[in-house]
């Protein structure tokens, strides 16, 4: 099921699966999301929980158990009920089933909350632990913008602006989707402005871990685009099908990451990750602001 709230600059429409945002468009009708064409790319915006990236060998081990898991997670493809909606926003909730259990062996509640406002839209995620234990996660969004937005434009028009000029080593992507730290992939210095081109992406994905940027801006050579802000995450990644003509590009918040390459499969190692005593909740959000 679908659901769809609007003001007098833009329109958004998400799906109860997943609670994934599937259309942003503005009154002037550009559509700034993927439209999930299954060539390159079946997704728009999913939810990541409880894992981000993958597990090294599709697995990880909790409390002496394997459980199997999928790339980013499972809580993607879980259905969410509509809980409350009004003019400015809607919230959605998906709980721990006798599914999730079998994959991840905790007991979860899942908020998600879109809330439009002028020209943005702010995605909220939060997490409760409705356990009688500790439960661990990581928390990630994947939205895909169309990369161009117009029809007189090409995919190098664009650009990835930070805030702050960022610093860093990229890890190497292994085949199995486990990063490599201890062999960078790229490496960055006081970078300010990546001018997209495919090339970039013959490594898979630009992981850029510690950011210190809170936003960026996906912009034309006219300075046209999108605002993505995105306070409280601890890595930001940046994606696109290499060797396709794809016309998006990812913009990916993440607190935590994929397994890396010499893990144990031990869930409680992962890096970055969140802890929840019972009862307690965790937010965090990012927020998409056009630029025309």
């Amino acid at each position: 099921m679908n659901h769809t709230i609007k003001n007098e600059n833009i329109e958004i429409t998400v799906r109860s699966m997943g609670a994934e945002l599937i259309n942003l468009k503005s009154v002037q009708g550009t559509e700034y999301i993927w439209q999930r064409d299954p060539v390159f790319w079946n997704r728009c915006a999913p939810v990541l929980f409880p894992a981000v990236g993958r597990l090294r060998d599709k697995f990880t081990i909790i409390d002496e158990k394997n459980y199997v898991m999928d790339i980013h997670g499972f809580l993607k493809d879980e259905e969410f009920e509509l809980k409350t909606a009004t003019a400015e926003s809607f919230c959605l909730v998906n709980r721990y089933s006798e599914a999730t259990l079998k994959m991840y062996p905790f007991r979860y509640e899942a908020t998600v909350i879109y809330t439009l406002s002028k020209n943005s839209v702010k995605t909220s995620i939060r997490i409760r632990n409705l356990d009688e234990r500790e439960l661990p996660f990581n928390l990630g969004g994947h939205p895909a913008f169309n990369c161009p937005l117009h029809q007189d434009e090409k995919f190098t028009d664009y650009s990835v602006v930070f805030e702050v000029p960022e610093t860093f080593d990229g890890p190497t992507i292994e085949k199995n989707g486990t990063l490599n730290f201890d062999k960078p992939a790229v490496r960055y210095e006081n970078l300010k402005k990546l001018s997209l081109e495919r090339n970039l992406f013959s490594i898979d994905t630009i992981v850029i871990p510690k950011v210190r940027s809170h936003f960026v801006k996906l912009v034309n050579r006219q300075g046209r685009g999108v605002k993505f802000s995105f306070p409280g995450f601890s890595t930001f990644a940046i994606w696109t099908r290499y060797n396709q003509e794809s016309m998006f590009i990812c913009l990916e918040p993440w607190i935590g990451y994929g397994d890396r390459h010499d893990s144990d499969h031990h869930f409680f190692k992962k890096d970055d990750l969140v802890v929840l005593k019972p009862k307690q909740e965790f937010e965090a959000h990012y927020e998409m602001e056009i630029i025309e």
